[in-house]
């Protein structure tokens, strides 16, 4: 044993981080399904050992945690019996106000929820800061009950405080509200003096996702609740793109210009879909939180017979509430936007702030445009991400080869996240086109089987082609080398953006 005497402490470390490493590259092989992901993170550990290592222990597989686990598979137990009785009391037949190609795509976004498609709604798009604000401001005036308000970016400034205050007055009259805010998204929320003025005035607040040092062994810290969710009581629902945040002020310096959002007031069935998923968000967060919620959501379940079908009816719009999350055991946001681009039969239009696309969505808009389905791009010009600003533009000469049109919003950071499919068919909510938004985040989504509804979508899509120049295939070839370069060698760990 006297060679042991021999062995420096840089032999010791040399030989315990190629077993990390090792260990990491085994476990990509075992855990990763992606194989872009694999490949991607393969390339990180050989590349850069040590920090790939770290990185990988830190953030390779979504781990949000044992005690969460523990609460949402209770919280699914419970939330899968208000679904039952929820659906129960709904007239669910679709058949006769959806087109047949549709029905498989409901199918498929039900498969992880439980959720199905609703009749009897009604929607208003909302396209401008100050209209969404208004609305909201209006409904919040007006509420009675309860506002309920789930968001990933709070910023208390312009036209924010204004919302904020009149919650206050909400909650001075007696009104339930709770606010659910993204841990990291919402940091400087937290960090101001609002957080302890709502919970002096009877408003409960709540961080989604928590970080800290020591989590960060535990959870992932990087996956984050993107959803954007306000609820006001029970009677109208909000769901979009739109952060509590004014644009005016908002990452004004980033040099990208104001942010573009959009959100759809909601009515009807769907209302209690957008109540449940926020319920379900909360109760996750604490053990408190959770006997809350159960207690809230049995009472409400006691109603449902009373309040649907009749007293939900408020128009004729066939949709669908589509959750996501990384406890999913599918990825059913993905699979729903993968199966309506393969539906398509005349246009496919796209509007989303970070496009980075695995192989599989990259494979459906390509063949789309070959088959010929007109198939539209619109992205910013300017983004606020470095990385998805490099890594999506590698992939324009597949799509611009293809046929597929991308059009470069000059508008300011088009944050707007829609898709239309022949005029008739969209789906409307937080989700990027990115391999974050499909399989880490948890995101939330409409899908909308509605002409007249869709058609307003697609109007809103044309005013922002209006204020977009398209890239053409020769301008393109005629890029710097260096710059498509640098573009292709993101494109490696794109899968992990």
């Amino acid at each position: 044993m006297t060679f042991l005497k021999d062995i420096t402490w840089t032999e010791i470390f040399i030989f315990a981080h190629t077993c990390a490493a090792l260990g990491c590259v085994l476990r990509v092989l075992y855990k990763q399904k992606n194989i872009g992901s694999t490949f991607a993170w393969l390339i990180i550990l050989f590349l850069f050992p040590v920090f790939g290592t770290i990185a990988y222990l830190l953030i390779g597989e979504p781990r949000l945690g044992t005690a969460r686990a523990k609460r949402t598979d209770e919280m699914n137990r419970f939330y899968q019996g208000f679904v039952e009785t929820y659906l129960s009391n709904l007239y669910l037949d679709i058949g006769d106000k959806v087109k047949s190609r549709y029905h498989g795509i409901s199918k498929v976004a039900a498969s992880g929820t439980g959720l199905g498609a609703t009749r009897n709604n009604a929607m208003t798009l909302l396209s401008t800061t100050d209209e969404i604000i208004d609305t909201i401001l209006a409904d919040i005036r007006a509420a009675r009950h309860s506002c309920m308000l789930a968001f990933y970016i709070i910023e208390p400034e312009g036209r924010i405080e204004e919302l904020l205050n009149e919650l206050l007055a909400a909650a001075d009259r007696g009104l339930d509200c709770a606010i659910l805010a993204d841990a990291v998204g919402s940091s400087r929320f937290f960090d101001s003096g609002w957080v302890e003025t709502l919970r002096e005035a009877g408003i409960e607040v709540h961080a989604s996702l928590p970080v800290g040092v020591w989590r960060t062994f535990f959870t992932r810290t990087d996956l984050r609740n993107h959803r954007k969710i306000l609820v006001i009581d029970s009677k109208i629902g909000y769901t979009g793109s739109f952060n509590l945040v004014d644009p005016r002020f908002f990452k004004k310096d980033s040099g990208v210009g104001e942010w573009v959002d959009v959100m759809m007031r909601c009515t009807g069935p769907l209302v209690l879909e957008l109540s449940a998923v926020f319920f379900a968000d909360l109760a996750v967060e604490t053990d408190e939180n959770l006997e809350s919620v159960q207690q809230y959501l049995t009472q409400a379940q006691e109603r449902i017979p009373e309040i649907l079908p009749e007293k939900m009816q408020q128009g004729d719009i066939v949709a669908q509430v589509i959750p996501s999350a990384p406890e999913q055991g599918s990825h059913v946001i993905y699979e729903t936007i993968i199966s309506a681009i393969y539906a398509a039969t005349k246009q496919i239009t796209i509007t989303t702030p970070y496009f980075v696309p695995d192989e599989p969505l990259l494979m459906a808009l390509t063949i789309a445009a070959k088959r010929g389905v007109k198939v539209t791009l619109i992205l910013p010009a300017k983004v606020d991400s470095f990385m998805v600003r490099y890594a999506s533009r590698a992939y324009y000469p597949m799509l611009l080869d293809a046929g597929v049109k991308i059009a470069m919003f000059e508008g300011g950071l088009l944050h707007a996240k829609t898709m239309t499919i022949d005029e008739d068919y969209a789906l409307f909510g937080t989700v990027n086109m990115d391999m974050r938004s499909f399989f880490l985040n948890l995101e939330i989504s409409l899908a909308i089987y509605d002409r007249d509804i869709t058609k307003q979508i697609c109007n809103l899509q044309r005013d922002y082609l209006k204020n977009s120049s398209y890239i053409t295939v020769k301008a393109w070839q005629q890029r710097s080398k260096f710059r498509g370069l640098i573009e292709n060698t993101v494109r490696l760990v794109s899968p992990l953006l």
